[in-house]
């Protein structure tokens, strides 16, 4: 029980006198008053596991084939091709795959090139990376011109790298020479018209770079080609 003071009653009365009701000289009235109700708090909710948030994986990247056996198409070679375009990706590093998924950024279907030979980033130092255009023997999306011919019967192959600050490595060129050999006995293209993004009527541009001569991959393509049996 709580205790509540009242008030301190003094009294003149001999202490000997006793009345009942009254109380003796400085002592304190207490009135006890009832205890204030106890409330018992509601259990606590018990605790649930939340199932954790499943986030949407990105897809797997695609394997890209390699090698000279990837380079022969299942349905054999479209007539279509006329000529080849060499391109550079402009960038320190990248790979088939990354350019897949960039390309599509920007709205296109599929890699816009039919091949990526790496520098040793993304993937192998002058791995030949074939893409799915070549699988498909469908028309590129890396050399817009008039009437869009280039991209229509143009082979698109890029080279990775940024090669108006550095140079293709040894293994790039000898693996775009393996295949352009490759692709022009197989398409019936001669070196004339294998050409730099640049080369292309009313492209503005200077792909594949600075560093990279036209004129001696010509050269080379065509002394290679007549050593084709």
């Amino acid at each position: 029980m709580r205790r509540v003071i009242v008030g301190v009653t003094r009294t003149l009365l001999p202490a000997a006198i006793l009345i009942v009701g009254c109380q003796p000289a400085d002592v304190e009235v207490v009135k006890l008053l009832p205890e204030p109700p106890t409330y018992t708090l509601p259990p606590s909710p018990p605790i649930v596991e939340k199932e954790p948030v499943k986030v949407a994986q990105p897809p797997a990247p695609r394997t890209w084939l390699e090698g000279e056996p990837g380079w022969v198409p299942p349905g054999g070679f479209s007539k279509r091709w006329t000529c080849i375009v060499i391109h550079h990706s402009a960038t320190g590093s990248g790979c088939a795959s990354e350019f897949h998924h960039a390309h599509q950024a920007r709205g296109w279907d599929e890699l816009g090139y039919h091949f990526v030979i790496g520098n040793g980033t993304g993937s192998g130092n002058g791995q030949i990376e074939v893409g799915p255009r070549w699988y498909k023997q469908k028309h590129g999306a890396h050399c817009k011109t008039a009437e869009n011919y280039h991209n229509e019967h143009g082979i698109g192959i890029c080279l990775v790298g940024d090669f108006e600050r550095t140079r293709p490595t040894a293994r790039q060129i000898a693996s775009l020479n393996k295949l352009l050999r490759f692709l022009m006995a197989n398409c019936s293209i001669s070196a004339d018209r294998v050409i730099g993004h640049r080369e292309a009527p009313g492209a503005q541009t200077a792909c594949p770079g600075q560093n990279v001569s036209m004129a001696r991959i010509r050269s080379t393509a065509r002394n290679l080609l007549a050593q084709s049996p």
